[in-house]
């Protein structure tokens, strides 16, 4: 009797519902291009390198350090760093930029979650300026709680569904170590190529008060390409 009753639960129970970006209106068709294109960039994803400037600084303690590196992902979606340089004071480095690259490269490993009605439930709430373009904001929920996650909002290029901001708190934290933790991902347009520039992230910790950490990144290039040289002085 028990095992045909939760058949018949489990039988009754109807499907989640496929989320439309078209049922959001006016902003439908923003959302939904963008969309689309994060599904064929996935399928067409190639291996690329990109140079990154890191600094980084505990205020509390009065430490600061920089550091130069190379950032790789793979065709997988992957991620690895590779330090050129380091300049300042070693807990920075250790503590702060250290963890920071571990938790993303550990995140890669295992899919970090992408920004689909699969992970984040969606609503458009207002227009605004990025530079001399035109951003629609979507607010962001996660449907769960996990690492790589975050509160908050989506800034889409007008018609065109081309990331322009992804800024929020963390839903779950990459360390027990940390109380909160925000970020701010800007991305920068050159010709057609949509990329990453830049990385603003700000946490509250327990045992070393603040942290923030700032991340400047060049244009990516295809990992088979070789950096362009510098002219002789």
């Amino acid at each position: 009797m028990l095992l045909m009753l939760l058949v018949s639960c489990r039988s009754a129970q109807k499907p989640a519902p496929i989320f439309d970006p078209l049922s959001l209106g006016a902003a439908g068709p923003t959302l939904k291009s963008y969309l689309d294109r994060n599904d064929q960039a996935a399928i067409q994803r190639q291996p690329t390198v990109t140079r990154v400037q890191i600094d980084a600084e505990l205020p509390n303690v009065g430490k600061k350090g920089s550091m130069v590196a190379e950032k790789s992902v793979a065709a997988n979606g992957h991620i690895s760093y590779e330090m050129k340089s380091f300049t300042g004071d070693n807990i920075v480095k250790t503590k702060v930029i250290g963890v920071y690259l571990s938790a993303e490269q550990e995140a890669s490993e295992s899919q970090i979650p992408a920004i689909t009605p699969q992970n984040y439930r969606f609503k458009f709430k207002r227009k605004d300026s990025f530079g001399d373009r035109v951003a629609m904001i979507f607010e962001l929920t996660p449907i769960r709680k996990m690492i790589g996650l975050f509160k908050g909002e989506l800034w889409l290029e007008e018609n065109t569904g081309r990331e322009m901001r992804q800024t929020g708190r963390l839903v779950k934290n990459p360390s027990v170590i940390f109380k909160t933790a925000d970020l701010t991902r800007d991305y920068e347009l050159k010709g057609t190529h949509n990329f990453l520039s830049k990385v603003d992230y700000q946490a509250d910790t327990r045992l070393i008060g603040k942290v923030f950490l700032k991340m400047q990144f060049d244009e990516p290039r295809l990992a088979a390409e070789t950096a362009p040289r510098k002219p002789a002085s």
